[in-house]
């Protein structure tokens, strides 16, 4: 069935009549052009909205599939330094890592999460790009470099030094450094930016 719009003249009333090939729920939810889903669900409600039924249902496909890509997208971490393990989503312009954390000794583990964006973890990255003389970088200094503070300063920083342990780990994970208990970084791949070891 081809959507199409009655207008009832006397009463001053639209109806509405949708083809039963586009999922409804989808064209309610807001869209955002900032990640690759959000700009094809734009141009899906575009489509709809002049009526080319076809290419609305086509994007609608499309939006689902790297819906799915952009949530689905899980890395289970090996436990790390006799801690709960690390999870990661991947997302266009960000990783968000959660992790669990007891608040008290008895209590249940609480869920935290740390979204960082990528622009941040490829500042970590040059500044690794800038100490690495194939000799084993205090992670330290990387911090120094990336943050332009002094040590001191980012680890009573409780929020910055949680995330750039959390960049660290995410870089030794895709394989790019080694990342040392000492505190120490090995580069093990060179790479300039995240996402050439993300595909």
């Amino acid at each position: 069935m081809v959507a199409y719009i009655k207008e009832i003249k006397n009463k001053n009333i639209e109806e509405i009549y949708e083809s039963p090939r586009l999922d409804l729920k989808i064209f309610r939810k807001k869209s955002s052009a900032k990640t690759p889903s959000g700009l094809v669900l734009s141009h899906a409600k575009k489509f709809r909205k002049i009526g080319n039924i076809e290419m609305a249902q086509y994007m609608q496909e499309l939006y689902k599939q790297i819906f799915n890509l952009e949530t689905s997208e899980k890395i289970v971490f090996q436990s790390w330094k006799g801690k709960s393990g690390l999870k990661i989503f991947n997302k266009p312009d960000r990783i968000i890592v959660i992790w669990y954390k007891k608040t008290e000794k008895d209590s249940e583990p609480k869920e935290i999460k740390n979204e960082i964006l990528k622009e941040e973890i490829n500042k970590v990255i040059i500044s690794i790009n800038k100490l690495n003389e194939n000799e084993n970088i205090e992670s330290s200094d990387i911090a120094v470099e990336t943050y332009k503070r002094n040590w001191k300063s980012i680890f009573s920083d409780r929020k910055t030094h949680i995330t750039f342990t959390h960049i660290l780990n995410v870089l030794e994970y895709y394989g790019m450094i080694k990342y040392f208990r000492s505190g120490k970084v090995r580069v093990l791949k060179n790479v300039r930016e995240i996402q050439e070891v993300l595909g």
